[in-house]
């Protein structure tokens, strides 16, 4: 293991591509330069000063360099300090922790330091561990990284004229900021628009007011919510997801393919 030293900063790994025969480009997110692009030399074929840090479902510290007037970090070296890769092998937490770290790369903005992004990354990781994948706790950190990124969805009051008057005739529309009530959906008109009925706006509140991850995992057994009310919440959530990075992401497509293959298992 590298020796780093204490206020090398702290990070995961957003995404890791090869770069050239022996080097990687790594994306990460640390807790005092935010999202930031390296290069790390030899990666691919020394794995001595990087020490299993370059993976998915690692907490590590990463030695960071920059020339000046160079847009590229150069990543000298990086150890593990926490690690979850016991994950590994549940294909769908897989692809929880990728959606998130997609997620967490294409909302927020480059080399903006945003430590509570880390702590979300890391207590999804948590929960995942604590008992599988929960849709509840996915929600949960979707929902704090549009907050972070200052797109919040609104729940408890119309995202056009504020009227908390939301119980009939309401809907959803990522575009406007979510929650419109009646009188104002007539000038929601956008394809991610959707109806917005009590259960799930409650469902929504419930995870919001759980703070973490970990503790949003509970919402997943509330009597209160059907398989019906976690469907269309996930579906107001991600339209708006898809909406604020503005293009298709890959993980989602493949949470899609899994679930349609899950539901084909039971049929």
């Amino acid at each position: 293991m590298t020796d780093l030293p204490s206020q090398a900063p702290l990070g995961v790994v957003l995404r890791a591509t090869p770069l050239r025969e022996s080097d990687l480009l790594v994306t990460l997110y640390t807790d005092a330069h935010g999202r930031v692009a390296a290069v790390a030399r030899g990666a691919r074929t020394s794995k001595r000063r990087f020490a299993g840090a370059l993976s998915l479902l690692v907490l590590g510290r990463y030695q960071l360099d920059r020339r000046p007037r160079s847009e590229l970090w150069s990543l000298e070296s990086a150890e593990v300090v926490r690690e979850w890769t016991q994950l590994a092998s549940d294909v769908i937490a897989v692809a929880h922790a990728s959606y998130i770290a997609e997620l967490l790369g294409g909302l927020l903005p480059a080399e903006v330091p945003e430590p509570y992004a880390l702590d979300l990354v890391v207590g999804l990781w948590e929960a995942l561990a604590a008992g599988g994948p929960s849709p509840s706790a996915l929600r949960a950190v979707e929902l704090a990284l549009l907050a972070l990124e200052g797109h919040r969805p609104a729940i408890d009051q119309c995202a056009a004229c504020h009227s908390t008057d939301l119980d009939e005739g309401a809907v959803f529309d990522p575009e406007r900021g979510g929650a419109i009530c009646r009188p104002c959906a007539a000038h929601s008109r956008s394809a991610g628009v959707r109806p917005l009925d009590p259960a799930t706006r409650g469902y929504l509140r419930e995870i919001a007011a759980h703070g973490t991850p970990l503790a949003a995992r509970a919402v997943d057994r509330d009597p209160r919510f059907t398989a019906r009310d976690r469907a269309a919440a996930r579906a107001a959530v991600v339209a708006m997801v898809v909406s604020r990075v503005g293009k298709p992401l890959r993980s989602l497509e493949y949470l899609a393919k899994l679930g349609a293959a899950g539901r084909r298992a039971k049929e």
